[in-house]
């Protein structure tokens, strides 16, 4: 599993967001405060005082919904509902009425199919939260301007309340109610704050709204999160003042809140850090700045920081040069001697904005960061990103930096049976020495079984030996030795009396590096025709076995299928791939094996939930080369191992 925190506002990394969940492999984090405080939201914080932004925290519990059910996607289209600028008090009262009772007829059509569809348990979770709120409106007697407000700021508002005015715990219980892969976090410990913004002539911006807002070009010299409004009154005092003393007199009026312990926890596990693109002074400096320490301290191998496709008003006259050295002031690392950002994604049409300055373009370096140009916009919606081309690049950098940093994880052992039968030798080595190995791996070993066969360097990487074992399942025993004492990342079985293709082991292992599977097994089962072939080789005129064997190939995969729960068309086959990082530490390697046979293998990974892939490979069987007996004695016990483990 691939642990990826991404710092996002709320909407600039909306496609990122989507594609990163359509990996399995990856556990996703966003990171975002809470200090948005425009328009209705604005209404909303001024009306629980105490209370923090929703809005952004709404719209990516948006994206983190899977909308493939009706369920789903009626949930999400009420979190984004709104009312309109011209609603009345009637429509809030029939509204709250039915909150109360359940009374579809006094509900707007629209929020009547939303809470239909839903569930019973969920629908009663949502109107028990919503009607926190409309209580808290009518026992404080406050009047609220529902105006443009979102169902899905309401909702949030009710678990606020309803949890103690706990911000963190309410948006844990927004995570809940979306039941997503994706964890949602506040960077913050949940304490108000209010976020403003000097601007390098001197001017305040007092609040978020103003800093996201229009403006002039003149650069934000620093932001700063306070506990109360400023008083005009007394900014007025400093309008005559150096922009140093009014610097330092904001200074003095910050209160900067602490990382969350979910935040803490997250940037301390993770393998990737995307810093996405967004509003950057008021989505992600401030993040930066309260997560500081923490940034400086992650082990994550990537950490990348995916640039602005346009100018918003705050950065309307950066570079990207100005954004890093602001992004990296904000954490901590203004030399970026700690590497808090090592890659820049630049997308090739940002190249002729105002967003880059020359000085990036000759070594594809700033600092410490890599620049990385590319057509990361998407090309027909081309003010947002393509989250595909995006997570791709991130990926391929992960994998280059986790094969740099572990060199010795990313070699691959190969074991190779060829059962009592000579093997062309010079054919194998042509087969090797025609693959790209080194692009995957930094190493290969190659163990062959039974054959007349010295220790060979094809190249510095690239080893072939002898293996001696008169075993009828010699891959058990070298499985478990490979997991016990060998350190490669990926180990190969290609066991049988036929002939498996090397280059398949690339497929499979371009499956497992894109998923959550521990073990790829190649079937031989899935071209009609190469099965006819092989039996036909393996069994010649000997109809009986022949049939027995096709028969028994489909038995094997039903009772497999009853016993474990799972289906494979192929589980006697030879050609398997594994990867360490995802079976190690699930396997207990010190229990006494029962039955040393493949189907123990199939069976020990199955019974520690790693996940198993299948896929077609290539098989060869030759004539006159087979063994039935061989064949036939595997299979029994195979299926005597199946029925009795």
């Amino acid at each position: 599993m691939i642990n990826i925190v991404l710092f996002c506002g709320g909407r600039g990394s909306k496609t990122i967001i989507q594609e990163l969940l359509r990996h399995q492999e990856i556990h996703l984090t966003l990171l975002v405060n809470a200090y948005d405080d425009g328009l209705s939201t604005g209404i909303l914080r001024d009306f629980i005082s105490e209370m923090l932004g929703p809005s952004d925290f709404r719209k990516n519990l948006s994206y983190l919904l899977d909308p493939f059910s009706e369920e789903q996607y009626a949930l999400k289209r009420l979190l984004e509902f709104r009312f309109s600028k011209s609603i009345s008090s009637d429509e809030i009262n029939n509204l709250i009425e039915f909150i109360k009772s359940d009374n579809y007829s006094t509900v707007n059509h629209s929020l009547k199919q939303y809470f239909q569809t839903l569930s019973y348990q969920l629908s009663k979770r949502i109107r028990n939260l919503l009607s926190t709120f409309f209580y808290y409106a009518e026992i404080y007697g406050k009047k609220f301007d529902y105006r443009d407000c979102s169902i899905g700021n309401l909702i949030f508002a009710g678990a606020y309340l309803q949890l103690n005015e706990d911000f963190n715990a309410a948006t844990k219980e927004m995570n809940q109610l979306v039941t997503s892969r994706g964890l949602l976090i506040n960077v913050s410990e949940g304490k108000n704050r209010i976020l403003v913004a000097l601007k390098a002539d001197g001017q305040l911006l007092s609040r978020e709204s103003a800093i996201v807002d229009s403006q002039s070009i003149i650069p934000i010299r620093n932001i700063f999160l306070i506990k109360t409004p400023i008083n005009q009154a007394e900014w007025e005092a400093y309008k005559d003042f150096s922009i140093e003393k009014k610097e330092a007199w904001l200074q003095q009026q910050e209160s900067l809140p602490s990382i969350s312990r979910e935040a803490e926890k997250a940037l301390a596990e993770a393998d990737i850090i995307i810093y996405g693109p967004g509003t950057q002074y008021s989505s992600l400096f401030p993040s930066y700045k309260i997560v500081q320490a923490h940034l400086l301290s992650s082990p994550a191998l990537v950490k990348t920081c995916v640039m602005n496709l346009e100018m918003d008003y705050d950065i309307q006259s950066y570079t990207v040069s100005d954004i890093i050295n602001q992004a990296l002031f904000y954490m901590g690392d203004i030399d970026n001697l700690s590497s808090v950002v090592t890659h820049i994604l630049l997308d090739n049409t940002a190249r002729k904005s105002r967003l880059i300055n020359g000085e990036l373009i000759p070594d594809r370096r700033y600092k410490n960061s890599s620049i990385i140009s590319g057509e990361f916009a998407n090309t027909i919606k081309q003010r947002t990103h393509n989250g595909r081309v995006v997570i791709e690049q991130v990926l391929a950098i992960y994998k280059e930096a986790t094969m740099s940093n572990h060199c010795e994880n990313f070699a691959i052992h190969i074991l190779v049976d060829i059962h009592k039968r000579s093997l062309e030798l010079d054919a194998l080595i042509d087969e090797v020495s025609e693959i790209d190995w080194k692009t995957h791996f930094t190493s290969v070993q190659i163990d062959i079984n039974n054959a007349c066969v010295t220790s060979i360097h094809l190249s510095e990487s690239i080893k072939i030996n002898h293996y001696k074992s008169e075993q009828y399942f010699p891959e058990v025993d070298y499985f478990y030795h490979w997991l016990r004492r060998e350190k490669s990342e990926y180990l190969l079985l290609m066991v049988g009396d036929g002939e498996y293709r090397f280059r398949d082991v690339l497929l499979a292992m371009n499956l497992l590096e894109k998923s959550n599977f521990g073990a790829v097994y190649g079937s031989r089962n899935q071209s009609r025709m190469q099965f006819k072939l092989s039996l036909q080789a393996a069994y010649g005129e000997k109809k009986l076995l022949r049939f027995l064997s096709f028969l028994g190939a489909y038995m094997m995969s039903i009772i497999f299928a009853f016993r474990f729960g799972i289906i494979l068309s192929d589980p006697l086959t030879g050609f398997c791939l594994f990867k360490r990082s995802r079976i190690i530490n699930k396997i207990p390697l010190k229990n006494k094996r029962r039955f040393n046979t493949s189907v123990s293998i199939i069976t020990c990974l199955v019974a520690n939930n790693i996940e198993i892939a299948e896929i077609p490979v290539s098989y060869r069987t030759f004539s006159g080369f087979s063994d039935p007996k061989w064949r036939i004695f595997r299979g029994l016990k195979n299926l005597f191992s199946m029925i009795l483990t």
